[in-house]
């Protein structure tokens, strides 16, 4: 999963960036600003084992769990 998953986050970035009429940078900014913000919390501190993720990590671990959450 990992492999396809990390080819296709610039992608993903890329259209966040289009329909929000802004840069991939931008919204890489503003999308590592909210991990920072979450990152006290018990859910952020329990999933990622009180680590910061990378954002690649953090949007990784997100599909995973939509996965999981998709096949119960």
């Amino acid at each position: 999963m990992k492999g396809d998953v990390s080819m296709n986050i610039d992608t993903m970035l890329q259209i966040v960036a289009e329909q929000n009429h802004t840069t991939v940078e931008e919204v890489r900014k503003e999308m590592e600003k909210a991990i920072i913000d979450a990152k006290d919390t018990p859910n952020f501190k329990k999933t990622f084992d009180n680590k910061m993720p990378t954002l690649e990590e953090f949007i990784e671990k997100g599909i995973e769990l939509v996965k999981e959450n998709m096949d119960s």
